[in-house]
């Protein structure tokens, strides 16, 4: 008897499938097995395909055919493969500083971080950083999890620095329990030199969820709105049918007559001479255009206006289905262009999206990386800048270090430093001569016509 026996329990049935809203079909599932990788059960991998109650399949195929998805997904993609990435210590006041620059980070975590970040930095041989973040966002947004493949010179040692970082297919990994409770990661097909009987160890794999659902798999929040997505293609199917296959502007003949049949025959064929006389002649006749065609029997000419989107009011439920889909991704609508933007309150939007949507999928990022990479290393951290999303446009910029310079905050390098401008000597002290922060002119909220108008003309108004 070991220690490691007292995670085996007694003997028991595995039957541990989680069926809740619809799991089953929507994520990834954890199965229980034995040590030597044989499975207890089916394995159950991420199924990415779905159907309505109208009857169409929704799958990851058609997910990425999708404009509204993709606009999301790509928004939220290059959001996050912009920011830089550095490696920061905690020093004894509390501050983190930068573990590579900083001369009191001592050698051993010196020499980590710099391993980590070329990493990072680096992550394969033919991805830059840019190309596997948003890579990575991809997979994270479509399927709901993502599995990243830690490449070490010696893969049985976790103690070591990967050297490469690969992303699997998602659809092709599931999740298995060991009897001590350790995760392995099984493929369903090989990849990069692993099959399914070669599974991933924890240590290998860095699997961040989107939706964490036990524990085990997050929520794919495309096959999750399987209705709205596909009533947002069906209506894109409907558009393009009536454009190539519609009415075009053109009429009928009518009558409220009773015809004999063979009445009927005899008009239609006065009728359609008539017609072609008179249609068929323009190259020949120049005095053709313009006439009209006597009409008998009480019969009248209807024309038949060209069918649109309006006549169903599916440009409406079009708009709402996108907007509707912009909100399951956590996208403003206006940055996919689909609702009306007024430009003063850009900036204010962004922030939003930045600290609701961006910044808590950073954090889960970051704490995955610090688990996978810097374990053992408790004063190190992994941290994607983010000071580029909130700064703004050029004169925001200004504005916020000449209030932090006026009021004794900021010195002037640090100034400069959030500038992206080079140090300068004597400008490490804090200002003496402190005063009044101005608005640079021309940028204020009532010069932009942002902070909701004049207010100063609006309380005036009000007082009067």
């Amino acid at each position: 008897m070991g220690l490691l026996d007292i995670f085996k329990g007694k003997s028991r049935k595995v039957n541990e499938a989680n069926v809740v809203l619809g799991q089953m079909q929507l994520g990834n599932q954890v199965v229980i097995g034995q040590r030597d990788y044989q499975p207890a059960q089916q394995l159950l991998y991420v199924t990415t395909s779905s159907q309505t109650v109208a009857g169409r399949v929704l799958d990851m195929s058609a997910l990425t055919r999708n404009s509204t998805v993709m606009g999301c997904v790509g928004v939220k993609a290059r959001a996050l493969s912009q920011c830089s990435i550095s490696i920061m210590s905690k020093a004894e006041d509390g501050t983190f500083v930068n573990a590579i620059a900083d001369p009191d980070v001592g050698n051993r975590d010196k020499t980590k971080a710099k391993q980590v970040l070329n990493l990072l930095q680096n992550p394969n041989n033919f991805q830059s950083q840019y190309e596997f973040w948003y890579q990575w966002c991809m997979w994270q947004d479509l399927a709901g999890e993502s599995f990243t493949l830690l490449w070490r010179d010696k893969q049985d040692d976790s103690s070591r620095t990967p050297i490469e970082m690969y992303m699997l297919d998602s659809t092709l990994i599931t999740v298995k329990l060991s009897d001590t409770r350790y995760p392995i990661y099984v493929l369903s097909s090989p990849s990069y030199g692993f099959s399914k009987d070669q599974p991933l160890e924890y240590y290998q794999v860095m699997h961040i969820k989107e939706a964490a659902w036990q524990g085990s798999s997050g929520f794919n929040k495309g096959i999750l709105a399987t209705e709205l997505v596909a009533l947002d293609q069906d209506i894109d199917v409907y558009a393009n049918f009536i454009m190539q296959n519609g009415a075009k502007p053109s009429g009928v003949f009518m009558t409220d007559q009773v015809i004999p049949d063979a009445k009927y025959k005899e008009i239609a064929a006065r009728i359609k001479e008539a017609w072609n006389s008179l249609m068929g002649s323009r190259a020949n006749d120049p005095s053709k255009p313009g006439q009209g065609m006597l009409l008998d029997q009480g019969m009248r000419y209807e024309p038949v206006k060209m069918l649109t989107l309006q006549d169903a009011d599916a440009a409406a439920l079009k708009l709402q289905t996108m907007k509707r889909i912009c909100g399951l991704f956590g996208v403003p609508p206006a940055m996919l262009g689909i609702a009306d933007q007024k430009y003063n309150n850009t900036q204010t939007m962004l922030d939003e999206f930045y600290k609701t949507v961006m910044y808590p999928m950073i954090i889960n990022i970051e704490q995955k990386l610090n688990k996978s990479l810097l374990k053992g290393y408790p004063n190190l951290c992994i941290r994607f800048d983010t000071k580029d999303f909130l700064k703004g446009a050029a004169l925001d910029q200004m504005n916020f270090v000449s209030a932090g310079l006026n009021a004794g905050i900021m010195t002037i390098n640090e100034a400069r430093e959030y500038l992206n401008m080079p140090q300068i000597e004597g400008g490490d002290e804090i200002p003496q001569d402190i005063k009044k922060a101005e608005p640079i002119p021309g940028s204020s909220p009532q010069d932009t016509g942002g902070g909701g108008g004049n207010q100063t003309r609006r309380m005036n108004i009000g007082t009067k």
